[in-house]
């Protein structure tokens, strides 16, 4: 089983939203943004700490964190006590079961569910709880029948609370199914007290220890859980039964052990001597009753879980009156020890079968599921050089794959992949007039949406993942772009500095990834400006997503390229460059030769195949779109309607350069090995001038020729 759905309302920032989960779900976002409140509400739903009023987006409402667990089978189930099977298999639906922690305005909560309830609101969890508040004996039943006064009968002679709990529920189970519906409902009696080990175990691990937060793990409990899952592996080495047999010693000498008929009474004396006094004290006022002290057997579980580490860095102390950077160093060792011992079982439970050694054979006995984990993990890369932190995160890669389940609130792309990553998610906090600000979460699902996890690698790939942690990205197409455009801009201006203001840069390697670099984008309200060559409004303009306004002055500007290339005469042979491109992208040679042997068939009066007209189409398409270009990048030829479209696209923040490629961008005479080299080179000598800008190219605007990088670098950062 694993969690696929939280919904998180009216806790600390988060107003209300939700989210998909996925073995592995990284969380980014801004600090206060809200994402520890994920986690934190996570935890909660597990452990239903008590809360203040400081924990409320709005003080008179309740606090509901609804969790969805998936893939739940019998092996689960078994995990419950016998008597409380048959309950939770009655809450499971199509092996989902939807339960939510809520908390009531005084900070205590209830766990409820999905299920058929009375639609009569005497039935109410609230009503019944405030109805048997602080009744004893015969109080309870008057009560009661005080409500339901038509249940006389069943109700009459209850003495506990639990009593008149499980009589109403027999009562809600004979009602008739018109007078039910489906609501948020408390558990079955007594479930609500077993279900911890049905349900997985939060491991939360903080980022900074803060004494002042109670709902956070303290840091002990953390040290202890982690230890406490290590111990486990224990169960299954060659010393596990003399635990257990110490165990059974130390039972049998504090309590009273009762086999089949035989009782044994072996405790110490001082432990018998006590008991008898307190029964002697007892019997003064109830003389037939009698007392015994029952101390419970310990478990591997409870014993490690009150573990302590101990650290000796010079002085020999307990881990928690260390460093962070030593805690969190423990930590990584912990996490990563405990997917070494996976591993290391997997391996031996391997060998043994393939030895059928007897010993481990399977017996008849119920199969369970070893409850599964969700390790929490806020900020893992605190305090980690960064080879360490690549290192603990395919230790909690690892994690997944031992049927655990992992959260991450982080700053670094180290900790998301789009191998491993299922959930992403980006919280930004909303700032609402007249309205108290709260946390939002952009949500994709990469193990669903297949084109989003597409995007998502070819970003993880070109190691642009920085991207995510921004407001605003530049795309460009080329490396050398990516270098111009950079140090070019704080020539111009010392305050349009990219790094300085987080806005990264991003080399999408050709306008071919524009739209998918875009849409992903956007989708976490990221502000995406693309700067491309000039070719990109003849070919490949479909990558944009612009209104329809925009795409028929486009189509209409083309045709004008077309009449113009027709009045002067321009020659549509394409350059060396050209040939060459499409000779290496599209077999340019190849079709020239076919076009000649077409050609020829045609002269011979045979028919060509739609399929063969296409390939002439697209080489003259070609043809035709080379006469464009040469008329488009002509500055000598003024055409207003490219000035106009032009500034209509960089509305739209999107800027297409008037000059062609940036090459065209540097000072003359600028030369080097490669495209990069000559971008540094063209840097280089503009550092060395005084005035940059009398070497960069012009467009008009408003009858005045300006420089068309300083108009795009002020749309960006203004």
């Amino acid at each position: 089983m694993y969690i696929s759905y939280i919904r998180i309302k009216n806790y600390r920032g988060v107003k209300s939203d939700s989210f998909e989960a996925s073995p592995f779900t990284c969380i980014i976002g801004e600090n206060n943004a809200g994402k520890s409140t994920i986690l934190l509400a996570t935890s909660l739903f597990f452990t239903g700490t008590s809360l203040s009023k400081s924990d409320f987006y709005n003080e008179e409402d309740a606090i509901e964190i609804e969790v969805t667990f998936t893939d739940i089978d019998e092996k689960d189930i078994n995990r419950l006590s016998e008597e409380h099977r048959e309950r939770i298999k009655a809450l499971i639906i199509e092996n989902n079961l939807v339960l939510t922690r809520c908390y009531h305005t005084d900070g205590k909560s209830e766990l409820l569910c999905n299920r058929l309830a009375p639609t009569d609101g005497r039935f109410g969890g609230e009503v019944i709880n405030a109805i048997l508040k602080g009744k004893k004996g015969k109080d309870i039943s008057d009560s009661m029948i005080q409500l339901f006064p038509e249940y006389e009968e069943q109700l009459n002679g209850l003495k506990t609370q639990t009593d008149a709990k499980s009589k109403l529920e027999e009562i809600v189970s004979k009602l008739p199914d018109e007078q039910k519906e489906l609501k948020l409902a408390p558990l079955p009696t007594g479930i609500d007290n077993s279900i911890k080990n049905f349900l997985p175990e939060p491991i939360y691990i903080p980022a900074v220890k803060d004494l002042r937060d109670d709902v956070k793990s303290k840091e002990s409990a953390t040290f202890g859980k982690l230890l406490g899952i290590l111990m486990k592996f224990l169960e299954n080495s060659i010393h596990f039964e003399e635990i257990t047999k110490s165990f059974n010693d130390l039972h049998k000498l504090l309590n009273v052990v009762r086999e089949a008929d035989q009782i044994s009474d072996t405790r110490i004396e001082k432990l018998q001597f006590i008991e008898k006094q307190i029964g002697s004290f007892l019997s003064e006022n109830f003389p037939k009753s009698k007392i015994e002290i029952d101390i419970p057997k310990p478990e591997l579980k409870q014993v490690f879980s009150n573990a302590r580490i101990l650290i000796d860095d010079g002085v020999r102390d307990i881990i928690e009156t260390k460093g962070d950077g030593i805690k969190r160093a423990v930590t990584f060792a912990l996490l990563r020890t405990y997917v070494e011992q996976v591993k290391q079982q997997k391996k031996e439970t391997a060998e043994a079968k393939k030895n059928a050694q007897p010993e481990i054979e399977v017996d008849n006995e119920l199969e369970i599921n070893e409850q599964p984990y969700i390790f929490l993990f806020e900020e893992p890369e605190l305090y980690l050089h960064p080879n360490a932190q690549r290192i603990l995160f395919e230790a909690l890669e690892k994690l997944t794959e031992a049927k655990s389940q992992v959260f991450v609130t982080t700053h670094s792309p180290m900790f998301f992949s789009p191998q491993s990553t299922g959930t992403f998610i980006k919280v930004v906090k909303q700032y609402i007039e007249n309205e108290k600000p709260y946390g939002k979460f952009l949500t994709i699902n990469l193990l669903k949406e297949i084109e989003a996890k597409d995007a998502f690698q070819i970003i993880c790939y070109e190691n642009n993942t920085v991207a995510f942690f921004a407001d605003k990205v530049v795309l460009v197409e080329g490396d050398s772009d990516l270098i111009y455009i950079k140090e070019i801009s704080k020539l111009l201006n010392i305050d349009w500095d990219f790094d300085g203001h987080n806005i990264p840069i991003i080399s999408i390697n050709g306008k071919s990834n524009v739209k998918r670099f875009v849409d992903f984008y956007n989708f976490f309200n990221i502000k995406c400006f693309c700067i491309v060559d000039s070719d990109a409004l003849i070919d490949g303009f479909e990558k944009f997503n612009v209104p329809t306004e925009i795409k028929k002055e486009r189509d209409a500007f083309l045709k004008l390229l077309d009449l113009i290339a027709d009045e002067k005469d321009i020659k549509a042979d394409l350059p060396r460059e050209k040939i060459k491109e499409l000779a290496r992208r599209y077999n340019w040679k190849e079709r020239y030769n076919r076009l000649k042997s077409f050609g020829q068939r045609i002269k011979n009066g045979e028919a060509l195949t739609d399929e063969e007209l296409l390939e002439i189409d697209y080489l003259f398409s070609e043809e035709e779109n080379n006469r464009r270009r040469q008329i488009f990048t002509d500055n000598r030829i003024e055409i207003k309607d490219k000035i106009t479209l032009l500034e209509h696209l960089r509305e739209l923040n999107i800027f297409i350069l008037s000059h062609g490629a940036i090459e065209n961008y540097y000072p003359a005479g600028i030369t080097g090995e490669d495209k990069p080299t000559k971008a540094l080179n063209a840097i280089r000598f503009l550092k060395e001038q005084p005035d940059c800008k009398s070497h960069l190219p012009t467009i008009k605007k408003n009858d005045e020729f300006i420089c068309e990088l300083e108009l795009i670098f002020e749309k960006i950062f203004t």
